[in-house]
């Protein structure tokens, strides 16, 4: 049962669902540090969340903050206050976010007489005047209603108001994320697909293959398997690979292309599941990987059933 023609051809797919995967990642993370796409997407992120498009009030004070920017001296490339940042970070901790919030806007230095004292109505009146002071009602009083709501809802008390504080720019952090992660998705399927007709990596001509010719997956399984007991592995690494040259669907050996452009359309639809598979990640595709090739070769060993994982598996 563990050998048949189903898991061929299961274990054939996704090994080309994992090479696609790996390669599309690796170009993905690629541009995101050629083009700084993180650091951009966070600074997006909070001049929204501050309201401060311009790049001229609260968001460019917080990201002169040490806490925030720390591998930054505060200074603009171009020496202008709206000209970008050096070093902006990618990723912001929100109790670092905080605490230079706070010391922007007075709250900290306004709680060190209150600080002895139990919240209260002083505490209170305290960070108040000290947000009146720092945030003018005209300046930005969005965020100024926030952090008064927030003084008041603590009664004055200044890690509270951290904390707050923190978990606000937290849950504001999580939908800049979606947005960034949606972004990265519509470019990982778009490189997908292009490696996918660059290799002609065809799912369905893949999975008909290998239907057709089971030995192809046995010499997928080789290269696959992480076990010094799997079947197959006496035949060396090189004419593993050299039949696979010769049986593998996979890229534009002479004839090929004569192929494609009889059944365009197949191909092109083999493309595009190859391209969305590949959106699940190469972590889940190599775990599918050893999944299927420990199921193919003897089944789980008995310390995967005893930790539990052989159910994963």
């Amino acid at each position: 049962m563990f050998n048949s023609s189903v898991l061929d051809v299961a274990l054939g797919v996704v090994f080309a669902f994992l090479a696609v995967s790996l390669i599309t990642s690796a170009v993905v993370e690629a541009i995101n540090s050629i083009f700084k796409l993180r650091s951009r997407s966070l600074l997006s992120g909070v001049k929204a969340l501050v309201n401060d498009p311009n790049f001229t009030g609260l968001a460019i004070a917080l990201y002169r903050h040490a806490a925030v920017n720390p591998r930054s001296g505060g200074a603009s490339t171009a020496g202008g206050t709206d000209a970008p940042l050096k070093n902006t970070p990618a990723y912001i901790q929100p109790r670092q976010f905080a605490n230079a919030l706070l010391d922007i806007t007075g709250l900290s230095a306004a709680s060190a007489t209150e600080a002895a004292r139990a919240p209260g109505p002083q505490a209170v009146e305290a960070l108040t005047n000290a947000l009146d002071t720092s945030l003018a009602d005209a300046t930005n009083p969005q965020i100024k209603q926030l952090l008064t709501d927030i003084v008041q809802r603590t009664r004055g008390d200044i890690e509270q108001v951290r904390t707050e504080t923190a978990a606000w720019f937290d849950g504001a952090m999580d939908r800049v994320g979606g947005a960034f992660k949606r972004w990265t998705q519509l470019i990982s399927f778009m490189i997908a697909f292009l490696l996918a007709g660059a290799l002609n990596v065809d799912t369905i001509n893949v999975a008909t293959v290998l239907w057709a010719q089971p030995t192809v997956a046995n010499h997928l399984q080789v290269l696959a398997c992480a076990d010094k007991d799997c079947p197959d592995m006496a035949k060396s690494a090189a004419d593993v690979i050299a039949a696979l040259d010769n049986t593998l669907p996979i890229g534009w050996p002479p004839g090929r292309l004569q192929t494609f452009e009889g059944y365009p359309w197949e191909a092109l639809l083999g493309w595009l599941v190859t391209a969305f598979a590949t959106l699940f990640g190469a972590p889940f595709w190599f775990d599918m990987l050893q999944g299927f090739v420990r199921l193919k070769g003897a089944g789980p060993s008995p310390a995967e059933k005893q930790d539990g994982s052989a159910a994963a598996n």
